[in-house]
């Protein structure tokens, strides 16, 4: 969610996703993303388009990924528990310091389980899985 360059989506596919859905609102970041997935060969697992945050995704998966600010995070965290299956994870960063407990919060009050919590400097990332 909210795929940028789509760095995250290849290095997924290269560490063995079957299937990417990058996702962004920016008609920019979208053809852009779709660039690199073809400059790096990966544009067949890889669907790119463009959305805002989960809106329409029926989609069941595995893991969820945003590195987005926390106010964005916090748009959306009952529709990544409604498209993530028993198990699932979400990893979300680009959390500053002094949001992530909202963050941890909002992901708590929408049914997630917080399972990891990383800090480099001010940075957050902060796993959940849907039990």
């Amino acid at each position: 969610v909210g795929t940028g360059t789509a760095i995250l989506s290849i290095a997924a596919v290269k560490l063995g996703a079957e299937h990417v859905l990058a996702l962004d609102l920016d008609e920019v970041a979208v053809r852009s993303a779709q660039a690199n997935t073809e400059l790096n060969g990966v544009d067949e697992r890889i669907t790119v388009r463009q959305n805002n945050l989960l809106d329409g995704v029926e989609e069941q998966v595995e893991v969820v990924v945003a590195n987005i600010l926390a106010e964005v995070i916090l748009r959306f965290p009952q529709d990544v528990y409604r498209v993530l299956k028993p198990g699932g994870l979400f990893i979300a960063s680009g959390i500053i310091e002094a949001r992530a407990e909202d963050v941890k919060k909002g992901l708590r009050d929408a049914g997630l389980e917080i399972v990891e919590t990383t800090s480099i400097d001010d940075w957050v990332a902060i796993v959940a899985k849907k039990r």
